[in-house]
């Protein structure tokens, strides 16, 4: 399935709202309203919780087991020699040093005008324009850190890594002196994963907790939903099944908030390129965008 079939997430929509609609007002009013009450607090408490328990558990398990992996990764490859192999497919029909390249990205300073300035000289003739030289370096470091996150860690984090590095390149010069040491690549696995890694990874472990709190609350409110109208004997009217039908759509929304949260979290842990949540498609529906857009946004 591609973009072209959009369409199933408002029918997932529809058919949530009109499925609860439907049993919220054949239970009748009682259920219907401890129903209200349940969810609202659901939705009140699981939102309001996930942040905090969710920033612990990434600061205390995902982000080390990152920085591990990360380590591992930088400790099996080698930044510039990828760097001038990229550099060298760029069409300038240049070769350049290692150890120039190597002096130049390790002296911490104007590191991407020394290296127009040596690519230039290498032949004695002008390489490129030199903002064309930027933008075409700043890609080789979205390329290859993309490259290395992916042996590891997820498709979603690795994309996300390189956009930051294309917004913002002159912070990736920084990674440059952490390399300098061969032998200890975690200061520059920890670079990485607190520039770039943190924001996708963070999100991926609070929707995971706010998948389990919400799941958790919403069997809650139906156990006591049923129990709370055991005993109950009042005669359905039209307002109460008026009343009923307009909890039922609320309930409804909590739902699609559940089916939105784990598509996100589907891509967070995947790619927002998969074949069928991707966010070409959601971005054409009518109604769904609204419900995972606020969820990304969380």
């Amino acid at each position: 399935m591609g973009a072209q079939f959009w369409w199933f997430y408002d029918v997932i929509v529809a058919a949530a709202v009109l499925v609860c609609m439907f049993i919220t007002i054949k239970k009748g009013i009682l259920k219907a309203s401890v129903a209200l009450v349940g969810y609202a607090l659901t939705l009140a408490i699981a939102f309001s919780l996930s942040s905090s328990i969710s920033g612990s558990l990434y600061s205390k398990t995902v982000r080390s087991s990152n920085i591990k992996k990360m380590d591992q990764t930088l400790s099996n490859v080698d930044f510039l020699d990828d760097l001038i192999r990229y550099i060298e497919n760029l069409g300038y029909d240049v070769y350049p040093e290692r150890g120039q390249v190597e002096r130049i990205c390790f002296s911490g300073e104007d590191i991407e005008e020394k290296l127009y300035k040596y690519i230039n000289n290498i032949n004695g003739r002008k390489a490129d324009e030199e903002s064309a030289f930027y933008n075409k370096l700043h890609e080789g470091y979205a390329t290859i850190i993309n490259s290395y996150v992916s042996k590891e860690l997820s498709l979603y984090s690795a994309e996300y890594a390189s956009e930051q590095i294309r917004t913002n390149p002159k912070q990736f010069c920084n990674f440059m002196s952490l390399i300098q040491d061969p032998d200890n690549t975690k200061p520059a696995a920890q670079f990485i994963v607190d520039n770039y890694l943190e924001k996708p990874y963070s999100s991926q472990v609070k929707l995971i907790v706010l998948i389990v709190m919400l799941v958790f609350f919403v069997i809650m409110t139906i156990f006591i939903e049923t129990a709370a109208g055991r005993n109950s004997h009042m005669e359905p009217s039209l307002v109460t099944h008026a009343i009923s039908g307009i909890i039922g759509i609320f309930k409804g929304v909590v739902i699609i908030v559940i089916i939105a949260v784990m598509i996100r979290l589907s891509v967070v842990m995947g790619s927002d390129k998969m074949l069928f949540f991707n966010h070409d498609a959601i971005d054409r529906t009518w109604v769904f965008k609204y419900f995972y857009n606020f969820i990304k946004d969380i």
